[in-house]
């Protein structure tokens, strides 16, 4: 892939709206109530039609008594805006959005516990500064953390959340945030071979499941993406919350299992060809045109632009071309990072420095054919620092 090309970065569109109104001063209080006395003493004497244009001039502020249509104003800023005020016959959304946006903040999965810790976490999100919300939805272990009502899961172990993803989004969009995307582990699923048909790896030779080691070890099912259930699944799962009002799927987990050497003599011979990777994009292009594939900035680091392992799969399919969030998790770096065969840089100890460094290696190795946002993780990092970070990589 070609290097030292441009790298688009995450971008939120800023409102120019005011969250909160302008509050008047003290002499100007003052100030008001004096001239409301006077008018008082005026209407007692002469009435509304000499006193209309001394209301009229304190209304306006000064303008005297001429009266004009309103229009909107052409540009607006904080500075310049004060209050905003709407016909009520007409229906009228109260909601504010969040102003300030720096980029996206990513809720765990304890979030999702109740309304009231998603209002928490919530809050924290506006502090940091963030307009973009990414749900974790779905753990590693193919529990869906929302009240699914796909006809295969609704009634087993895979679903375990309390609210609907329609009331999800309701309360975050409630709460002034513009956009609200979901994350999805994919593949490695130990859950949903079990219960939806034509999911699993099975032996070549007869239809035994596949796990990845033996059962009294822990072995687990993983999900096949070569197989049309598979890949049903996750459009099923990405229908479902886009419309319940997510504005995109984030897939992560889109790689395959650490396949052990005995394992090929076990399984389809697909499963080991240098293109097996197109079935990843194949998973990801069966979910729509609102799904994105989400990798780890430390997988996609690892290979160092020259293959791509763990989370980072998907890259390795040359023909891939769409968006991938790219996962930032800080506390997956220390002081120095690897570049090379016994090559190392050193790594800025300030967050905002380190993620402008580790973004800017990232960009190089993954080249220019697809779409990269980065995603900074809340762990190990203030509020604050969070949206430090993000005003240093739009700076």
């Amino acid at each position: 892939m070609s290097k030292n090309k441009p790298f688009k970065t995450f971008k939120v569109k800023r409102s120019k709206s005011r969250l909160y109104k302008k509050r008047k001063s003290t002499g100007r209080k003052v100030l008001e109530i004096v001239l409301m006395v006077l008018i008082v003493g005026v209407l007692g004497v002469v009435g509304y039609s000499a006193a209309g244009p001394l209301i009229s001039y304190f209304q306006g502020d000064g303008e005297g008594s001429t009266t004009t249509p309103w229009e909107p104003p052409e540009s607006s800023t904080p500075e310049e805006s004060d209050t905003t005020t709407s016909s009520s016959s007409e229906s009228v959304d109260t909601t504010q959005p969040v102003s300030g946006g720096k980029g996206a903040y990513v809720l765990t999965e304890a979030a999702l516990t109740n309304q009231a810790s998603l209002s928490s976490a919530l809050e924290s999100a506006k502090q940091a500064g963030c307009s973009v919300i990414i749900v974790t939805l779905k753990d590693v272990e193919g529990h869906l953390l929302y009240k699914s009502e796909l006809a295969d899961v609704k009634d087993t172990e895979i679903v375990t959340g309390t609210m609907t993803a329609q009331q999800i989004v309701s309360v975050i969009k409630g709460k002034g945030f513009t956009e609200v995307k979901a994350l999805t582990p994919t593949l490695y699923d130990r859950l949903a071979p079990v219960y939806v048909d034509d999911m699993c790896y099975r032996f070549a030779a007869g239809g035994v499941q596949w796990l990845d080691g033996a059962p009294d070890k822990g072995g687990k099912r993983w999900a096949d993406p070569f197989l049309d259930g598979t890949k049903d699944y996750y459009k099923r799962l990405t229908k479902e919350l886009t419309d319940a009002g997510f504005d995109e799927v984030l897939l992560s987990e889109l790689r395959f299992p650490n396949f052990m050497p005995y394992d090929r003599s076990l399984l389809e011979k697909r499963n080991f060809d240098d293109n097996r990777y197109t079935a990843l994009t194949a998973v990801y292009k069966a979910a729509g045109s609102k799904a994105a594939a989400a990798v780890n900035m430390k997988d996609v680091l690892a290979g160092y632009g020259e293959s791509w392992g763990s989370t980072a799969e998907i890259l390795a399919d040359k023909s891939f071309t769409g968006t991938v969030y790219l996962m930032i998790d800080l506390t997956d770096f220390g002081t120095t990072l690897a570049t090379g065969e016994n090559t190392n840089i050193s790594l800025p100890a300030d967050p905002a420095q380190k993620v402008q460094v580790l973004v800017s290696r990232a960009a190089d190795y993954i080249g220019t054919n697809v779409t990269v946002i980065p995603v900074i993780g809340t762990k190990g990092l203030s509020v604050e620092a969070l949206g430090k970070c993000y005003e240093a990589l739009d700076a």
